[in-house]
């Protein structure tokens, strides 16, 4: 009885090998000039405009913004909402959608394509009337907040860039980002305050009040400059960074209505 013995797969020549490569040089080489061509078309169609518009009767604000970053201004409580959208274009013109429902809750939505467009994005500044609840979200974009006033829950969340809130009063206030840094000043204590980013630096600036307190870091360092904690205070701030700094303190070294000590008039003849 004979047993059949395969032949070896014979190894690849030169000549094969040199053709691979060559063939996967063209492929980069044909996607390098498209994407080339792409670019310049998008440049060559680029085009920014403003839109203005206003809303009445609007209670609660809900952003979510592609790449374009949002600026939220204060309004008088009872005034109308005013916006001003900075929309960029190129082949593609960004979706902008905007509703407003019967109960007050006004959605804006800025989105483009991010695979083809270049230049593509909507900018928000927004005057907000005191009292109406925010929530912003943006995929890159940064995000930034002065001078707000709500009785209700205040959050600001960025996937890439950075959150800044300024002279912000809320019961509850969250602020995130995926990579960048967040500043905060708070002019009124929160009964909840979370911060939390994965790469950037945290700064928390808040009324010299007591707060239970949760601060870590990945890699960075924690520090509480003159904050005053206390496990069973009602204020509760929870904030947690992968790989940037922590700080929190107080925006005054003394306790609200404890007035300064006064200085004494000199002595005659001193």
């Amino acid at each position: 009885m004979s047993t059949a013995i395969a032949a070896p797969t014979p190894a690849p020549t030169n000549a094969g090998v040199r053709l691979i490569m060559k063939l996967i040089a063209a492929l980069f080489a044909a996607a390098f000039i498209a994407w080339g061509a792409i670019t310049l078309l998008n440049l060559m169609a680029r085009h920014t405009f403003t839109v203005l518009s206003t809303y009445a009767g609007v209670h609660s604000l809900t952003v979510n913004s592609g790449d374009g970053d949002v600026r939220l201004k204060s309004a008088p409580a009872g005034t109308r909402l005013r916006i001003v959208e900075r929309v960029s274009e190129d082949l593609e013109t960004p979706r902008r959608d905007s509703a407003l429902s019967g109960s007050g809750l006004l959605s804006l939505t800025g989105h483009c394509n991010i695979l083809m467009s270049i230049y593509c994005s909507v900018d928000y500044t927004i005057a907000v009337p005191s009292g109406v609840s925010v929530h912003v979200r943006s995929s890159a974009g940064d995000i930034t907040a002065t001078g707000l006033t709500s009785t209700a829950p205040f959050s600001l969340e960025s996937g890439e860039g950075d959150v800044n809130a300024f002279g912000i009063s809320a019961p509850t206030v969250h602020l995130d980002s995926g990579a960048g840094d967040i500043t905060a000043r708070l002019t009124t204590p929160p009964r909840y305050l979370e911060a939390s980013s994965g790469a950037g630096d945290i700064t928390l600036t808040v009324p010299n009040v007591t707060y239970d307190v949760s601060a870590s870091s990945g890699a960075g360092t924690v520090s509480d400059q003159g904050l005053r904690t206390d496990p069973s205070s009602p204020r509760r701030i929870n904030v947690s960074a992968g790989a940037g700094d922590v700080t929190i303190r107080a925006s005054s070294s003394l306790p609200p209505g404890r007035p300064a000590k006064p200085k004494l008039p000199p002595r005659p003849g001193a």
